[in-house]
């Protein structure tokens, strides 16, 4: 006899279903440095707009942008600190120590909003970096080594584990750059994909050699003339990017940035970037 439409429903609801695909266990943050903020004296925006603009685009999280900026809301249930930002005179002997000495402060701060354990891929990173300096020649590169140990040393007394951002105009600029950085030190990457494309870098290339040794990424786009833009718009295969990223097991954040100057900042064209790339991201499953 044949079954009613009734026991039909039934019988296919019964039925267990097949496996989900696992979750990836990665988050997604904002940045101040897409507002143009890159200083927390008149800022563009105040903090609390700022968070709740990244809220309402879709954002879970934030780096920390210039010290202070972001202190109200981080002391309440704002957005999640995923990294902060600091600049250390790495190759040179003027200037270290005094750079070291103000890490610990980043790392403290760091540490004091951190809401994931310790060490874990989601507690916030000290994100590493030189300012805008020369190439290192043997000697500088010799001192990086030293100094780099000192720096991770200094972050993880405070329960993270820092990451090491490549840059345009820095000493560590060029795929060759970082190659030579990651064999020389133990740092671990936060890959940019943004200034890697600038530096005449490829993405899907430096996955391939160091994929095992990146622990943060800055998701950014970037034209032929080096300047950055909305993610689709510039030279970024987002979709093979993030493929990449799935195959290797990335845990972590994925920081997205599209840097705009400080200075006749259009608070709109921000947002609706802001919006555009969060989407780009949630049309590839996250």
């Amino acid at each position: 006899m044949r079954l009613n439409q009734g026991s039909e429903h039934a019988e296919r609801s019964a039925r267990p279903e097949g496996p989900k695909a696992p979750q990836w266990p990665v988050k997604i943050a904002t940045a101040p440095v897409n507002f143009g903020i890159y200083s927390a004296r008149d800022p563009f925006i105040s903090a609390a707009e700022y968070a709740r603009i990244a809220s309402d685009c879709g954002y879970e999280g934030t780096d920390l942008g210039p010290h202070g900026y972001l202190d109200e809301v981080l002391a309440s249930d704002g957005p999640i600190l995923a990294g902060g930002w600091h600049d250390l005179r790495f190759g040179q002997q003027e200037g270290f120590a005094e750079d070291l000495s103000a890490l610990d402060d980043t790392a403290r701060l760091l540490h004091s909003r951190n809401r994931f354990a310790d060490m874990s891929s989601f507690a916030p990173k000290p994100t590493l970096a030189c300012p805008p300096s020369g190439p290192l020649d043997a000697a500088g590169w010799g001192l990086l080594v030293r100094q780099a140990y000192r720096a991770a040393s200094r972050c993880r007394d405070h329960g993270l584990e820092p990451v090491f951002h490549h840059h345009l105009d820095t000493s560590i600029e060029t795929p060759d750059d970082i190659d030579r950085l990651l064999e020389l030190t133990e740092l671990e990457l936060c890959l940019d994909t943004g200034h890697l494309l600038a530096a005449g870098g490829d993405p899907l290339a430096m996955l391939a050699r160091w994929g095992h040794r990146v622990r943060h990424v800055h998701v950014k786009d970037a034209k032929d003339d080096g300047s950055f833009c909305r993610l689709g718009a510039g030279r970024l295969d987002l979709a093979a990017f993030l493929d990449a990223l799935r195959a290797l097991e990335y845990e972590g954040w994925i920081v997205v940035e599209q840097d705009v100057a400080d200075g006749g900042q259009d608070l709109p064209q921000i947002i609706a970037d802001m919006r555009h790339n969060r989407d780009m991201l949630s049309g590839l499953g996250l």
